[in-house]
């Protein structure tokens, strides 16, 4: 069996032209499993072609169209040709690409625009096609670099890619999806902006020594509205503006600029700073529930493993009774009755003076354990709130969303296991673009890369 492949271009203008691709040969006493069909090397090289051709017809119908002057329909002079390096997914292409001298009638009307002009440059301004700058992206950002490379040369009939190529385009599209304009959800005037939610945790990767520190602090975090959500990765390091990043994060999901945004963290204060930056301090900051009822449960096996001494003589009541409320005054927002409860754990930890050395021992974890919680209450004191109230009417109480983002955006391609060290700006592209890929904001518009 012999495939003969063509392919037929249709003008504006009504020609037709015909371009001989290629044939493929399937002999039928040669046909096995792997000859059946259409193969990969045979797609690639067919590919390749359909690029190519339309390549160079699209270029001769847009040197065709801006040879024509859009003022007096004269033909333009062609000063002379260039060669330009068309670099695109399906392969890398080199074409003769003219330059088109001024019109005469702009040239007597005192034009700006002197000199030649090439009528390429101006839809194709880089090296790369958008396409595959967006797919590199995307690879670069699931997978590491020479990892994309190899993907991308297995599959596709691009010409060799090389891993810091694919870093710096990277970095590119990184640096257009901060500096892109938000866009904002149309509202009606007189609507209130829905209500926003940002949940926000902390990363830790690894850091080359040139920058004397052994790691570098990644803040990733979602924020949610009532009908949509958005991820967001940032290292605070190296972004010119992270609160100016997150602020656009906020405008894009319909924030107004007025209404107080509710940010639920764990209690590192960088955390909830980085939002008041970014909002101008309108700001509700609540507490993780999570974290407390950890620190509460610690409190609660101490207490447990104290009592469990057997040479332990105290009345069990004194820390049974105070561990178990303990819980519940936290979760329906009795805040000073809960701490009273941790100052009545802690006096009577304190007076158990009993010469054996194993109860001594676990009266001091109860004590440490409480001392702890008191302290994390303390100093979150303006972030406490009733957390039953909030969770029996559907508001959330937990930054387990983020947490789910520092496995996605952090460890997923920055983790430890990975065995990688990131610069500050490299840890930064690769957060942002990231977010971007898993939230299905990474797109292409002929040349535009939509955040």
């Amino acid at each position: 069996m012999d495939v003969q492949i063509s392919m037929e271009t249709t003008f504006d203008d009504g020609t037709r032209r015909t371009h001989r691709l290629g044939d493929l040969s399937r002999p039928y006493r040669l046909t096995n499993s792997e000859a059946l069909g259409l193969l990969l090397s045979d797609a690639k090289a067919i590919i390749s072609q359909i690029q190519r051709a339309i390549l160079t017809d699209q270029l001769e119908e847009v040197v065709a169209v801006n040879r024509t002057c859009s003022a007096c329909g004269s033909i333009k002079p062609i000063h002379d040709y260039r060669t330009r390096v068309f670099d695109t997914a399906f392969g890398r292409f080199r074409h003769q690409v003219p330059r088109l001298k001024q019109c005469k009638c702009g040239v007597a009307a005192g034009s700006k625009c002197r000199g030649e002009q090439s009528p390429v440059a101006k839809i194709f301004p880089d090296r790369a096609t958008p396409e595959l700058c967006r797919l590199q992206t995307e690879l670069g950002s699931r997978h590491s670099f020479r990892e994309a490379e190899r993907i991308m040369e297995t599959f596709l009939p691009c010409a060799k890619q090389i891993n810091t190529t694919v870093r710096n385009r990277l970095g590119r599209v990184a640096q257009n999806i901060i500096d892109r304009e938000p866009a904002q959800i149309s509202m009606d005037e007189d609507a209130q902006s829905p209500p926003l939610t940002v949940f926000l945790d902390g990363a830790h990767i690894r850091c080359p020594p040139e920058y004397q520190k052994r790691h570098l602090d990644v803040v990733v975090g979602k924020v949610e509205s009532p009908n949509m959500c958005r991820r967001f990765g940032l290292v605070a390091q190296a972004g010119p503006s992270p609160s100016g990043q997150l602020r656009q994060d906020l405008l894009a999901l319909g924030w107004d600029g007025q209404r107080p945004v509710t940010v639920i963290s764990d209690g590192e204060p960088a955390l909830p700073n980085l939002v008041r930056a970014a909002v101008d301090g309108r700001v509700r900051h609540i507490l993780d529930w999570w974290h407390i009822s950890m620190r509460v449960q610690h409190i609660e096996n101490a207490v447990k493993g104290l009592l469990q001494t057997e040479s332990f003589t105290g009345f069990p009541e004194l820390f049974k009774r105070p561990a178990e409320t303990l819980r519940w005054c936290l979760w329906h927002g009795k805040f000073m009755t809960a701490g009273t409860r941790l100052k009545i754990l802690i006096i009577d930890s304190g007076r158990v003076t009993t010469e054996d050395a194993a109860v001594r021992a676990a009266a001091a974890r109860v004590e440490a354990r409480c001392r702890e919680l008191y302290t994390y209450l303390a100093n979150n004191w303006d972030a406490l709130t009733n957390y039953g109230w909030r969770h029996r009417n559907g508001f959330s109480i937990s930054s387990s969303r983020a947490e789910g983002c520092v496995d996605d955006i952090g460890n997923a391609r920055m983790g430890k296991s990975r065995r990688m060290r990131w610069s500050p700006r490299g840890a930064h592209n690769v957060a942002v673009t990231r977010a971007a890929v898993l939230d299905g904001r990474l797109s292409v518009s002929h040349q535009e890369m939509a955040a």
